[in-house]
Parts: C-alpha cells; structure tokens; sequence
C-alpha cells in the first residue's frame, strides 16, 4: 500500500526579504536581555535613565531633569584605580578624588569650582572641558589607592613603592610618610581611615595587613604599629567596622574588626579592640601581634572588592558582602556562613561594588540597591534585603568602556565611573519634576518677589509700568569723551564746578591713556580753570590721590613756559603754599603720634608693676 501525501497550495510568501534577516544594530536593552537570566525592571530602568542618564528609557514619563552630563579627561595614560567622594566637612557638597597616574586630582574642592557650576547650572548638561582644582602629586611614584579622613581634612594616598603618605587636602602638603621596613617594596592597594581619625589601615601585594598611628609618623617612626601576616597573596580590598559607642554589645564579642579580601580567594576577619585604646606608641609591644584572626571565608575566586551593610537582624551585627570572578556572595561574620550566592550577570570580573540609597517617588520609601561593575562594562543593579541578606538581579545597563571603579556620595545624586581608559564618567540627578518649585507665594518686596519671572501669576495690586522710548541724554562731557576730544571732555567737566565730576572725568582720562593728550596744548584762558581746581582740592584726602599726579604732570608740561603770565605763576605758587602747608601739617601730626606712643607704653609698662 502506497501512501501519498500531498500539500496544500498557499498564496503567502513564507520567504523573508534580506533586509530582515540583517542583524539589528546592538541597543542596551538587547545586549542587557542577550544575557542568561538578565531580566530587567522597567521602573528601575526608569529611574537610572532619568536620574543619571544611564540606559534607554524611551517611551517614559520623565520623574526627574535632564542629567548633568561630565567627562573628565585623563591627565596621563594610566587607568583610573579608584573614585572617592569625600566627606561635606567644609560645604555642602562632597569633593571629588580620582587616583590616577602619578597624582591624585581633586574637583569639586570649591563652591565656585568650575566642577560644581557645571553640575549645577541649568543651561548645559554636558561639559568635557573640566581641570581639576588640585593635584596633591606623589614624587613622580604611581598612586593605587587614596582614602579621605572622616573631617575631610587629610588624605592618605598609597603608592605603588609601598609607601603611605599623608596629606592635607587643602594644601596638598605632604605632612609624614609611612613605609614598610621589608627589603621588597611592593604596592600598596588599600587605605582605610579608623573612627579616630588617628589610626591608619593599609594593605596590598605583600599580603600583610599594617596599621599606622599618625603621631609615629610626624615624628619620623618608620615600623607599623600592628602587621598581620596570613594571606598568601595580593590584598585588593578591606573594610573597617566599628561598633557604635552607644549600641550594646549583645552576642558579639568584639566591637572593632578589620575584613580583608584578597588574590588567595579568602576573606579573613581580624579583631581591632585594642587598636584605638592603645596609648601613644611607645608602648607598641603591649598591643599583641598574634592571634587576631578570627575566622577564614573561602570566597572560591580572587577577591576584588568588599562592602560592609547595616543589618536589621539582631543577632547579625553587620553583612558582609564580597566580589570575584563574577559571583556576589553574602556572609555572616559572626557565623562565617555564607547566606547568599549570587551570580551578577556578568560576562568577565567584577571590579566595583557600592551601595546606592535610591528613594521611591511614589511612596516615598528609601530602598539600597547593590550595585556591581566589571571589565565588561555592564553597570548591574540588584535587590537588597537587610533582614535576610538577600541578593537578587533587577536590572543591567551596558557602558561601551571598561570600568575599574564606581563611587557615589553621600546624598546619592552624584555618580563616578573610572575607565580603564583613564577617563572618568560624572552624573549628577537633575531636579525633580513632580515636586513642588514653591509651596507659597513670596511676600511682596522681598527678593524672591522680583525674581519669580516673566510667567508668575498677576497678583491684586499689581500695576503696569510703561515703558518710554525716551533715550537718556548724555552730558556734554560724555558726549566728548565719546568722540575722543579728551581737552573738550576736561573743560566741560570744569564748567559744572562740580569736583566728583571733575575727578570722574580725570579718572576716565587716566584709563583711557588720555590724560597727558587733555592737559597739553592749553593756553592762558584754558589752563587757569585747571590750575584753580587743583589749589583748590590737591589738599583734600578724597581727591589728593590723584591730583597730586595731575600736579606733577602740569609742571612737567609747563614748567619751561614759566614768568610769561602773572596769573599762571601766581597760581603755580598758591599750589606750592598749599602743598608746603601739608606737608608741615602732616610732620605735625606725625610727631604728635610719636609723643602718644611714648606716653601709652609708659603707662601701660606702669601699669604692668
């Protein structure tokens, strides 16, 4: 038996056109969705769009301005290693620090910096032509890592020959340099700051954990007060935690710890109790060396950043959450556990991690977001739960370059994204759109009155003011001065015999190099007036400045045309009087001023027995 099949006829193409079996150009949201697993939230794309300008929101409503927009260009070829705000100690704004090449450039120090006008004015969103307000240098040594003191006045910078120097941050001084006594001097990758402000933590490639006191290195000392060894490779990362002084204790034993993450794959936790009781360091050997490490955390990659966050368990005093590879992971300290493993949709390391503080606009709640970036370039935002620890992917952004490092200060609404480049990103929220500009009205008369604008609302008892076509007429002198006939421009001052206007119009004079051209070539008749005047007011202190300049150019001028008119000489020695008289004057006064110093030292110095 045969079995025929047969299909049917249909007039529809099935064939598609060339130009649809083209690859589309790549977008954000197609790189972000190519992804295993890379789901992306529509409101907190949203968000990232309007707020800092990351990402394609196309289609939304926008909640916030436009962004402001900086690129600040490399001032060498060297990558950026890290971005800091530092603490709004001084203004209300945090500085910005970007460690790269042999300096670490400073922006923002100012309110009139050039950096904060530009993300604060409102005409343009985009600036690439920003200088950093300083540069604290660094002896032509490459810097890896810098940390700001909590008041904002000192920075610690680490270099890659192993030394720590201290600087102000204002004046860019340095004011003491810490150094390792080991023979290899290799770099050193971490910097943080204790509660004190009196005690530094570094680390980097030797593996060893040191801790310096600021006072050792004012005053020349050159050993760590603490070095820890147990890590068998390269420390890229750690953090400080400290207890607040008005918590209990609880279930924890200890209220200060050092967490440090390093090429070896682990996390160790190391106990800092004694670090900050200790007395000035000449009592070093009573701080033990041993035994301070409390546990050991298999991260199972090198381990490339840290993040410490508030916990609202009570029996979890603080998460810890490490990076590497392209995993995030979550721990328990006082467990060791790890609570949350987490893989951030990545596709090479993950070198940043911060926390963003992001507030919802509609029920005003404040929600963190952890925020991870690598090689990659992906920008990857995730949910975070500080009850549980909890971790999970919310959304994805891809920059077209590398980044190294991320940064975001205090008030969440500043951004910095370091390149391996060398050039560094800035976003900075513009101002949101639901709310409110003015909640009342301003009280007439005041400033916020006349500069509500063009489009404020008429108000009962406003009136109109026409505006007349009528052109302000210009004296005669101004008129001159126009036409550059300074000698006319000189006598039609002297005709109002007022002397403010005379010494206006000779002041302009003077700018305008035209003073000798108006006092020459005068005759009798034109030189008498000006001779007058300047008797008359060469003695008075407002007008003495300048009239004795006048003085000597008229007898420079005119001194060889001398005994040819009674009335000029005459002249010419009323102002000899007059200036002989204040001379004596002031010889006069000078000595009574003698005398009363005499008398007050006398008294004060009887006073004094």
């Amino acid at each position: 038996m045969t079995t025929v099949i047969t299909t049917a006829r249909t007039t529809t193409n099935e064939f598609k056109p060339s130009i649809e079996l083209q690859s589309k150009k790549p977008t954000t949201k197609s790189i972000t969705s190519a992804l295993p697993g890379a789901v992306s939230d529509s409101s907190e794309a949203r968000y990232w769009s309007n707020k800092f300008g990351l990402g394609d929101a196309s289609g939304s409503i926008p909640q916030f301005a436009h962004p402001r927009k900086l690129l600040l260009k490399a001032g060498s070829a060297a990558m950026v290693h890290k971005v800091l705000f530092g603490p709004a100690a001084f203004t209300s704004f945090n500085p910005l620090a970007v460690v790269s090449g042999p300096r670490v450039r400073l922006y923002g120090t100012t309110q009139q910096s050039t950096f904060h006008r530009q993300l604060t004015r409102h005409s343009r969103r985009v600036a690439n032509d920003i200088v950093a307000d300083r540069q604290v240098q660094t002896g032509g040594h490459l810097a890896l890592t810098a940390a700001y003191r909590h008041d904002g006045r000192l920075m610690a910078v680490g270099l890659e020959n192993g030394q720590v120097r201290i600087a102000d941050a204002t004046s860019r001084a340095t004011l003491c340099t810490f150094e390792s006594t080991t023979t290899a001097k290799l770099p050193m990758r971490v910097l943080q700051w204790f509660r004190d402000g009196q005690h530094l933590l570094s680390a980097g490639d030797d593996g060893v954990v040191r801790v310096w006191q600021l006072s050792q290195g004012a005053l020349g000392a050159r050993n760590a007060l603490l070095e820890l060894t147990g890590h068998g490779d390269a420390i890229r990362c750690a953090e400080l935690w400290q207890m607040p002084a008005k918590e209990s204790q609880g279930s924890w034993p200890n209220r200060a710890l050092a967490f440090t993450g390093s090429y070896d794959h682990t996390i160790r936790i190391w106990s800092m109790d004694d670090i900050v009781s200790a007395k000035q360091q000449e009592d070093s050997k009573e701080i033990p060396q041993e035994d301070r490490c409390l546990s050991v955390l298999s991260h199972g990659a090198p381990v490339e950043a840290i993040l410490l966050m508030p916990s609202t368990d009570p029996n979890v005093p603080v998460w810890l959450l490490s990076v590497g590879g392209t995993a995030v992971k979550v721990w328990n300290p006082l467990t060791g556990l790890c609570v949350s493993t987490t893989l951030a949709q990545h596709r090479k390391t993950i070198t940043s991690l911060i926390a963003a503080p992001r507030e919802n606009s509609e029920t005003g709640e404040t929600y963190v977001r952890i925020v991870t970036a690598g090689l990659d370039g992906l920008f990857r935002v995730h949910t975070w739960d500080s009850q549980t620890g909890q971790i999970a992917h919310l959304h994805g952004i891809k920059l077209p370059m590398s980044i190294t490092c991320l940064a975001m200060n205090e008030a969440a609404d500043r951004l910095a994204i370091g390149t391996i480049e060398g050039t560094v990103l800035v976003r900075q929220k513009g101002p949101s759109l639901t709310q409110h500009k003015r909640q009342r009205e301003p009280k007439a008369g005041t400033y916020s009155f006349f500069t509500r604008g063009m489009n404020a609302d008429v108000v009962e008892g406003d009136y109109v003011v026409e505006a007349t076509s009528k052109k302000r007429k210009l004296r005669n002198f101004d008129i001159a001065l126009k036409e550059f006939r300074y000698g006319d421009a000189l006598d039609e001052a002297l005709k109002t015999r007022i002397p403010q206007v005379v010494v206006a119009v000779l002041e302009e004079l003077g700018k305008r190099r035209g003073l000798t051209i108006a006092l020459s070539n005068r005759d009798e008749e034109s030189l008498e007036p000006l001779l007058s005047f300047t008797v008359r007011y060469v003695a008075r202190p407002r007008f003495s400045a300048l009239l004795v300049g006048v003085a000597n150019k008229l007898i420079d001028i005119y001194s060889n045309v001398s005994g040819q008119s009674e009335v000029i000489d005459e002249l010419f020695d009323k102002l000899t009087t007059q200036v002989s008289g204040e001379c004596r004057a002031q010889k006069m006064l000078l000595r009574v001023m003698g005398q009363l110093d005499a008398i007050m030292s006398t008294a004060e110095r009887d006073e004094s027995r």
